[in-house]
């Protein structure tokens, strides 16, 4: 009983650790900005925009992780967070084609009222709303469009632009399988 009580302690502790680190950081990233109004760093800042949901996506992922040992823990931890954060080229309105980190990534500009419906009749009750770098998002979510066959709706894909949520779908799904498309008001 008491290494169970030793080893939830540890990771309670772990946690807590990981979340006024990501505090500290996202602290640090917000006097930068302050500091530095170009709209080059601005809109570099923005791609950790979803860091909130790839936090959720990694504590999902984590019931392996509490049988570990606090050492285990940690490298598993930072692990997770550098396999997930994509340092390539990043989809733009100039660069409307790109390889990102799950593949080829274009971009799309249409009414989402449909695909929100149709998110929200599934279960998901986040809020659409448009980032100030023009990505459209559900809840925390980079709104994509994919193969659903192989990408269900509600799937989880890390896109060059943030963690992405498939929420919808297109005809290129039937000539690129693994193509995924990002809803934006460009």
């Amino acid at each position: 009983m008491k290494l169970k009580k030793l080893k939830a302690k540890t990771y309670n502790i772990i946690v807590s650790y990981l979340l006024v680190l990501m505090m500290l950081i996202n602290a640090n990233l917000a006097a930068f900005i302050i500091n530095d109004h170009k709209a080059d760093i601005k809109a570099e800042l923005l791609r950790f925009a979803s860091l909130k949901s790839l936090t959720s996506a990694f504590i999902e992922n984590t019931t392996e992780f509490f049988t570990e040992d606090a050492a285990g823990f940690a490298e598993n931890a930072i692990a997770f967070f550098k396999e997930h954060i994509w340092t390539g080229p990043r989809l733009s309105r100039g660069r409307g084609t790109i390889q990102g980190p799950s593949g080829k990534e274009t971009y799309y500009n249409l009414n989402m009222s449909g695909v929100v419906s149709i998110m929200r009749r599934m279960g998901y009750d986040y809020e659409y709303w448009v980032r100030d770098d023009g990505v459209k998002m559900f809840g925390n979510y980079v709104m994509i469009a994919a193969n659903l066959n192989i990408r269900p709706r509600g799937s989880l894909v890390q896109t060059s632009l943030g963690m992405g949520m498939v929420c919808d779908t297109g005809t290129f799904a039937k000539r690129n399988p693994t193509q995924i498309d990002i809803a934006t008001a460009w």
